[in-house]
Parts: structure tokens; C-alpha cells; sequence
């Protein structure tokens, strides 16, 4: 496969990882504009995950205001009195469901490995949906980089690098979090991201079980 076809294709995953991310934080008056982006890369990738981003699409266009947005996303993941849908990985991967446990900690130590100041470039919990989506990013875009280098061995290694944090991270969460939004959202918006990321988790899943990037110049 050549250069430009796998590059077009690890794109796609980027933007993708890049744009849930920013859907999981406080509502902007970019949003509109992320939509888009998510729309057009999942369309790209085939994926399942494209028809509930487009009804997404449709109610920001229609009834929902951003101001809503930003009081439901308040609602869910932020509180104070309660939290329906926690989005720290702890809560649901650890007995006690408390926030920086050792998953948490664990997350930490990866993103460190990587050379990533917690302190500095990373605001949030470890293991909130949004920092484990952006975390997808950064490998993605990394391996991007080794791809465009020729450097296939590395290019492989990020691949390897995003099977495990998926396996042994987000995929070990992102159910029972979603279902949690999904239940309680009062907000298609929101019930809908939920589906989207779900599926979209599941496939990615699929695809690094086998993917295997070899590149050659064309």
C-alpha cells in the first residue's frame, strides 16, 4: 500500500479520536465545525458510527442551542450535586468506582512513557473519556509521522501501542460509560455521541486486531 493511501486512512482515525475528544469537554461555539470533521471521517472509514454523528448534526442545526449543550454536559459529567455519567475509566474499572485509582494511575504512567507532562499539557483526570481519546491522537499522529519517515517498524510499534491502550484502557470502560449517557442524557446530542463513540471504539477493536502497516513509495 502506498504512503499517501495509508496516511489518508490513519488521518481519518486522528480526526476522528481528535474530535470526540473535544465532544466530551465543555460545548464550544466550534462544535458545529467539529461535527463536520467527525462526519466527514467516519464517513470516510465506512463506519457504522457516521449515521448517529449526522443526527447529531441535525439537532444542533434545528432546536439545540449551545447553551443547552453546555448545562446538559454539566449535568452528566461535571455536577456537583450528582453525576449520572461519570467519565473517569476508575469509576467503572475499579471496585470502589472512585476517581485516581490505580487505572488512573496506570493511564498516568503510559501517557509519561510517552514523554507527556500531566502537569503541563494534559488539565484533566488520567482517565477521563476525553484525555484517553486525545491520548488515541497523539499515538495516531505519531504514527502518521513514522509513515511519512518510511519508518515502518515504528509505524507498527504506535500501532501495537494503540491495540493495548484500547484493549487494556478505554475498550475496558467505554460500555458501561455510554450506557450511562445514553440512560440518563436528557439530550439526543448527548445519547447520540454515546452510540457513536461506542461503535466506533468496537471498530477500531476490529481493525488493529490485524492491520499491519507496510508502506512503500509510490
Amino acid at each position: 500500500m502506498d504512503v499517501q493511501t495509508i496516511v489518508t486512512q490513519e488521518t481519518a482515525r486522528q480526526d476522528i479520536y481528535k474530535s470526540l475528544a473535544n465532544f466530551y469537554r465543555l460545548p464550544e461555539k466550534s462544535t458545529l465545525a467539529d461535527l463536520n470533521t467527525l462526519s466527514a471521517q467516519l464517513s470516510n472509514l465506512n463506519s457504522d458510527a457516521a449515521s448517529y454523528i449526522s443526527s447529531m448534526q441535525s439537532e444542533l442545526n434545528q432546536s439545540c442551542e449551545l447553551e443547552i449543550l453546555r448545562i446538559e454536559y454539566a449535568r452528566l459529567f461535571v455536577g456537583p450535586f450528582s453525576l449520572p455519567a461519570p467519565p473517569y475509566g476508575s469509576v467503572y474499572m475499579e471496585n470502589e468506582r472512585k476517581v485516581m485509582g490505580d487505572s488512573s494511575m496506570d493511564a498516568k504512567r503510559i501517557y509519561q512513557s510517552f514523554g507527556l507532562d500531566m502537569s503541563n499539557s494534559i488539565k484533566e483526570v488520567p482517565d477521563h473519556v476525553s484525555v484517553e481519546l486525545e491520548f488515541m491522537f497523539f499515538l495516531i499522529y505519531k504514527e502518521i509521522e513514522s509513515i511519512q519517515s518510511n519508518a515502518s517498524e515504528q509505524a507498527q510499534e504506535l500501532i501495537y501501542h494503540q491495540k493495548s491502550f484500547l484493549s487494556d484502557h478505554l475498550n475496558m470502560w467505554i460500555a458501561d460509560f455510554t450506557d450511562c449517557v445514553i440512560e440518563h442524557s436528557g439530550t439526543d446530542f448527548y445519547r447520540n455521541l454515546a452510540k457513536a463513540t461506542r461503535i466506533f471504539i468496537t471498530e477500531e477493536i476490529d481493525y488493529l486486531k490485524n492491520v499491519c502497516i507496510s508502506v512503500t513509495q509510490s
